[in-house]
């Protein structure tokens, strides 16, 4: 097999696909909001999928050396 390449990750790029994706998280919440009769289940699985993809990318940020804002750290 050949010699693999590693993936060149952006931390400015990662930042962007977060946003991207908790924006995706917004508008899930709005269609769960407007309570469909049918697909109410889905949608709720479809939201935990993105707040994971989310928490996901949020780890790469911290593999690549980005620290989490103080802000939004734990305080314990």
């Amino acid at each position: 097999m050949g010699e693999q390449t590693p993936l060149m990750v952006n931390i400015t790029d990662i930042h962007e696909f977060r946003r991207q994706i908790d924006a995706s998280i917004q508008i899930v919440n709005f269609m769960i909001a407007t309570h469909p009769e049918k697909g109410a289940r889905e949608l709720s699985l479809v939201r935990t999928k993105l707040q994971e993809a989310k928490m996901w990318a949020g780890k790469i940020l911290e593999e690549i050396g980005s620290e989490l804002p103080a802000e939004y750290r734990d305080k314990a």
